[in-house]
């Protein structure tokens, strides 16, 4: 499939997702949606591919929705009465459910989207140029792409109220100060900053870093008792792995060698 929305690079088992629309600053649109759909579908089962990195072409991440979009669904629902594509939450599931680690590098503005996209990543590190908002109340919307899940998970239910009511914009600093993202960068380091972490994942056997994914998305919603059974599992599980057993023999002929 030949993208127009987004652009895709992989090197040495990193793959980088760029939404590219810079023209109106990445903001979301259905085919963004399809494409996006599409390329993580790929990448899910690209077995070569170990961590992925999502950012933005130009000086914004994302924008949010294409208010165009809005006004050409509202103005279908007067005229059919009908509500197509309102609900559809494909794209978040993609997200959601993708196997393997993503890191979120928000290279600047990111509202509605492209706040809200990030929070389906597994790591967040931002450019000191980025500006976030959960602006939907300012458009008449509500909280979507599974941000009233994450966002009071990552940051407590007081500042998510305060963020999601107010619709006020933050900076990077303020981000990172309520734990809405892990690190903040300079510009020109992002990328570079965003590829050194994914390479230091890349370099642990796959199959158990993708089973430790997982445990952290079940640990997010289960009861104690339910983690510790699923955790004896999995645990189990590795350990039969011929993955496991070669990164024992390496890990101990490493310390051998610090040894002498």
């Amino acid at each position: 499939m030949t993208y127009t929305t987004i652009a895709v690079e992989k090197r040495n088992h990193i793959g980088l997702l760029f939404l590219n629309r810079p023209q109106v600053l990445n903001a979301l649109s259905e085919e963004m949606s399809q494409e996006l759909l599409h390329c993580l579908a790929a990448a899910a089962t690209d077995d070569d591919l170990r961590v992925l990195i999502l950012s933005g072409k130009g000086r914004a991440f994302s924008a949010g929705a294409d208010l165009s979009m809005f006004k050409r669904r509202f103005e279908a629902y007067r005229e059919s009465g009908q509500s197509a594509n309102a609900a559809r939450v494909e794209l978040p599931r993609a997200f959601i459910g993708f196997p393997k680690p993503i890191i979120a590098a928000i290279n600047g503005p990111a509202v509605g989207f492209g706040a809200t996209v990030p929070l389906n990543c597994d790591i967040r590190i931002a450019s000191s140029q980025a500006r976030i908002s959960f602006a939907f109340a300012r458009v008449g919307v509500t909280p979507e792409f599974g941000s009233s899940y994450f966002l009071p998970r990552l940051i407590g239910h007081a500042k998510a109220a305060e963020l999601v009511f107010t619709a006020r914009m933050i900076d990077a600093q303020e981000a990172l100060e309520i734990g809405l993202v892990n690190k903040v960068v300079a510009p020109e380091a992002l990328l570079a900053e965003a590829e050194a972490l994914a390479a230091q994942i890349a370099q642990m056997p796959a199959g158990a870093v993708r089973e430790a994914k997982k445990l952290l998305r079940h640990g997010g919603h289960s009861t104690i008792e339910q983690v510790l059974e699923y955790e004896a599992l999995v645990f189990q599980s590795a350990t039969q792995t011929q993955a496991h057993y070669d990164a024992v023999l390496r890990t101990m002929e490493e310390l051998s060698k610090k040894k002498k």
